[in-house]
């Protein structure tokens, strides 16, 4: 049921990083203004560019003053019945308590000689028709009432020959078109009182997603059934689709449209679209990998902000953009990381690093060496500074050092002394350079000694641990190679 309109929904859109409240409030105007008749409208997106976020708060937002159903498509893969699965979602959100619905309904079944309410809505949907006729062989008379006898008896006309049985696929036939143009009216109608408290202002709104999860057969069995189950006033309804996935199903099935036909057209009013802006990319990218913090791995590499998931789901939001990899691409790199943790869970690791390399090996697959990919790469290790701590450059500090800091007049002015303070303070449990460089010890011997402990593992070992499970993914269109960057 809709919540308190008085309420300004100021929750509704936390954790939005994708920028999407405007654009919820700007498609909340446009369903307020459907009045008139059932409005199919279409959200469309392409994969993971938070869809279902999307969904989620946007369905919070209009639960203030409006009566929401949200429906995942892909939990009802396996019933094979999409009318089910509305009915379903619909009789769930009654309010607690509501018992007059369900005797309607049952009252509608009883007029058809007691048919299951199930056959009664699949006639809704022009099947069904078999059960029907089962149903009522033999009793066909009783179930339509003494008005239809004459129904019956018209058969006749047609000849002696015509049998009972056939009189009664007559009836049957008859009784089912009742269904279609009475019975299911009535109960979609009683539904959507039940829901909205008989309010003739208001609507049910009816969204669904994860279409695009879903058996290919069931995905086109729900599309086909959405716009005969909701042709009914007072129901809106906004499927959340990716328009390509959907109608490349649709072309497979039942061949390519014309030119200028969209398949999708037979059954959505009003076309929407989600943004696609590199700012939704890295958002999208970001949120997808906070997913990290579930695989189950506790050690951090170490202390601070910087060794945590939450550095390491910034690092790929800024990184997505950069690769200019799809968002498939993204989640295979998500997926890959994601199985290193779950193989690795007693092994300090550094997650943001994990990310970086994950997402160069994606990017840069076929290590070509031209400029442009080069320039690439670099932006790319840009972002995080502790990468560049290679086994060479750590021999490399040690060895320059005491020269450098013997003849430098000024000790932060050495090329080692700039590399440390820019990239390794985290290795140090500070939070930023300004607390790296109060450290007493940040120039004597022992540390740049540490470092070079450090040095001669920490990418190496990442790179095992990254390569080590052997993900196979079917959509990988090669071997990957290992980049010559490090």
């Amino acid at each position: 049921m809709a919540l308190n309109a008085n309420e300004e929904p100021e929750v509704a859109w936390e954790g939005d990083t994708l920028g999407y409240k405007e654009v919820g409030e700007t498609f909340t105007t446009l369903v307020k203004s459907v009045k008139d008749d059932t409005k199919v409208i279409s959200i469309e997106a392409g994969y993971g560019r938070g869809k279902t976020f999307f969904r989620k708060h946007w369905a919070k937002h209009l639960s203030y003053d409006e009566v929401v159903i949200q429906i995942d498509a892909h939990l009802s893969d396996h019933s094979g019945d999409p009318v089910l699965t509305f009915i379903g979602a619909l009789v769930d959100a009654l309010p607690e308590g509501e018992t007059s619905t369900g005797k309607k309904l049952v009252e509608k079944g009883r007029k058809y000689g007691g048919l299951a309410l199930r056959t009664v809505l699949r006639v809704g949907l022009r099947q069904g028709a078999e059960e029907i006729f089962d149903a009522m062989t033999g009793r066909a008379v009783d179930a339509l009432g003494e008005s239809n006898k004459a129904l019956k008896d018209a058969t006749k006309e047609f000849g002696d020959g015509l049998s009972e049985a056939a009189g009664d696929l007559v009836v049957s036939q008859i009784a089912a078109e009742r269904m279609r143009t009475e019975a299911f009216p009535a109960q979609m109608s009683a539904l959507r009182d039940a829901l909205t408290g008989e309010s003739e202002e208001s609507r049910v709104i009816v969204m669904v997603d994860e279409l695009d999860r879903c058996h290919p057969d069931y995905a086109i069995a729900f599309l086909e059934a959405m716009k005969l189950v909701f042709a009914h006033d007072g129901f809106v309804f906004c499927l959340f689709v990716d328009n390509e996935y959907l109608e490349g199903l649709a072309a497979h099935r039942f061949g390519e449209m014309k030119a200028g036909e969209r398949y999708l057209d037979k059954f959505i009013d009003i076309r929407l679209k989600l943004p696609d802006t590199k700012e939704v990319i890295a958002g999208a990218a970001a949120e997808l990998f906070k997913g990290l913090s579930e695989a189950g791995h506790a050690l951090p590499f170490g202390e601070g902000g910087e060794f945590t998931i939450e550095r390491a789901a910034r690092l790929a939001g800024e990184l997505a953009p950069l690769s200019e990899l799809s968002m498939r691409q993204i989640n295979r790199v998500y997926r890959r990381i994601e199985l290193a943790l779950r193989c690795y869970p007693e092994q300090p690791l550094d997650y943001a690093l994990l990310v970086l390399l994950a997402f160069l090996e994606t990017t840069f697959f076929d290590d070509e060496d031209d400029k442009g990919k080069s320039q690439k790469r670099d932006a790319m290790s840009e972002l995080l500074p502790r990468s560049e701590l290679t086994p060479n450059r750590g021999l490399d500090l040690c060895e320059k050092h005491k020269k450098e800091l013997r003849a430098a007049t000024y000790r932060d002015k050495t090329p080692s002394a700039k590399f440390i303070d820019r990239s390794c303070f985290p290795f140090f449990g500070v939070e930023d350079i300004a607390a790296y460089k109060k450290l007493d010890d940040r120039y004597s011997e022992a540390h740049f000694g540490k470092l070079e402990v450090l040095s001669s593992n920490y990418l190496p070992d990442h790179k095992r641990v990254l390569h080590v499970p052997h993900l196979v993914d079917p959509e990988d269109t090669g071997p990957r190679l290992s980049v010559g960057w490090l």
